[in-house]
């Protein structure tokens, strides 16, 4: 065959494989069958998603009434085009946004090409599972220079951030916050799941394709009060998509919507990760206590694998599961998952630990401090640049954002000048087998000759 990337993913396919990551359809499980002879373009019978005809405007309205906001949009860029949406209705090139350290790199590539300034600030960092967890408090960041405020809540772990407090704050003084809730489109599926950021925020991006029944590049984009310019917000829409969106991708993030609007499905969901987070714990595996019961976060620093191997092992046993970092894996259960899956990946569990893998050494290596300046992207991203080995790194200013893949939050920001303790720390978690975006195959780093 000479299409070898179709032979690549349908070969995958054939495998029928169990999966714990994206997307939340869980290999076309979720998927209704008749998608594919959806995809045709805007005609006078389709109508067009950016323009937004009669059933455009009814599937947008279906969508608002259940998040509950002012204005809600369905979008087929996913994610990445409604944080440039929304970041581009909130911020103007040349002032500054205030981020959490944890955001997506997506974010600073947004800021990069409109050309805004960022500050970062920290997270608290949980000691046992080393991974960020709620938010320090924002006040002392909170200086007239900032326009805005983007959060990600929850987090790739299943951790949220206390979103009203931090919408109040901004409100307080004028702002408008921002939130990330890519990981977070189930949430109003059953009433056990943390509030929707949709709540408090001005603006909110989901990725239905993450947890839901939807396509890859499904999202939606949520809009409240008056904060949020709406004329830009229209523009910013239609320049950051595609011109022909799928309506494959569309109607998937409309199916979507109509089934999480019943939650039947989600309420055994819920109940099935309860159970099997009461189960593995008997095994000696430790579990994140996150607010998210369907994402769930394994610990194995209490024996001698890190996370990656435990990751490796699992795939090798036929499960897939989201990510791995140094000591825990990630997995994403949705309501295509099955109590069987779960059982299955219980055995697999079960048989990992038991094979000759006495505790051992505890492992902790703890992320590099975050920038302390406000970083221009933009600057960096359209200077002069040259590579260098990341040895050789310190104190030039990285021309690249670099980062572990997933989560896709960046070690190194574009436009920051590069810390020694970040050299090391991506060296060390290389050397472990993370994936390193950033960095060349020969250990090489775009920075600024300027």
């Amino acid at each position: 065959m000479s299409a070898p990337l179709y032979k690549r993913l349908k070969s995958y396919a054939d495998k029928n494989r169990i999966s714990f990551a994206m997307p939340g359809h869980k290999n076309g499980r979720g998927l209704r069958a008749d998608l594919l002879s959806l995809d045709v373009t805007e005609l006078d019978e389709t109508e067009n998603l950016h323009s937004g005809g009669e059933y455009v405007k009814s599937a947008q309205k279906l969508l608002s009434k259940l998040y509950g906001s002012d204005r809600s949009y369905i979008l087929t860029g996913g994610s990445t085009a409604a944080l440039q949406a929304m970041t581009c209705s909130a911020v103007k090139p040349g002032e500054t946004l205030l981020a959490g350290s944890d955001c997506h790199m997506s974010v600073i590539n947004t800021c990069a090409l409109l050309g805004i300034k960022i500050k970062l600030f920290p997270k608290e960092i949980d000691e046992e599972f080393c991974v960020p967890k709620h938010n320090v408090d924002l006040k002392k960041y909170l200086t007239e220079d900032i326009k805005a405020v983007i959060i990600t809540s929850p987090n790739y772990y299943g951790i949220c951030s206390d979103v009203k407090g931090i919408a109040d704050m901004c409100h307080a003084i004028n702002i408008p916050l921002l939130v990330d809730e890519a990981h977070g489109a189930h949430f109003v599926a059953d009433s056990r799941f943390p509030d929707t950021a949709v709540k408090y925020a001005d603006a909110v991006c989901q990725s239905a394709h993450k947890t839901l029944n939807a396509m890859n590049g499904a999202a939606y984009l949520h809009i409240n009060g008056s904060f949020i310019d709406r004329y830009r917000l229209k523009k910013a829409l239609s320049m950051f998509q595609s011109s022909s969106p799928s309506y494959v991708i569309a109607a998937s993030a409309d199916t979507a919507r109509e089934e999480i609007a019943n939650g039947e499905k989600w309420h055994e969901t819920y109940n099935i990760c309860t159970d099997f987070r009461e189960r593995i714990l008997e095994t000696g595996i430790k579990a994140l206590d996150n607010d998210d019961i369907t994402r769930i976060v394994l610990n194995f620093s209490d024996f001698n694998m890190t996370g990656f191997e435990a990751g490796k092992l699992l795939s090798d046993m036929g499960i897939d599961i989201e990510m791995a970092d140094l000591i825990n894996i990630v997995l994403i259960v949705t309501a295509s998952n099955t109590r069987e899956d779960l059982d299955k990946l219980h055995g697999a569990l079960s048989r990992i630990i038991s094979k000759d893998r006495k505790l051992g050494k505890k492992i902790r290596v703890s992320a590099p401090p975050i920038c302390a300046d406000t970083i221009s992207p933009k600057e960096a991203f359209f200077a002069g640049r040259k590579e260098i080995g990341l040895t050789d790194s310190e104190g030039f200013v990285s021309g690249d954002s670099v980062m572990i893949y997933p989560p896709g939050i960046p070690i190194i920001y574009m436009g920051e000048k590069i810390r020694k303790e970040q050299i090391e720390y991506i060296e060390k978690m290389s050397a472990e087998g993370a994936e390193v975006k950033g960095i060349t195959a020969d250990g090489r780093i775009t920075v600024t000759d300027e």
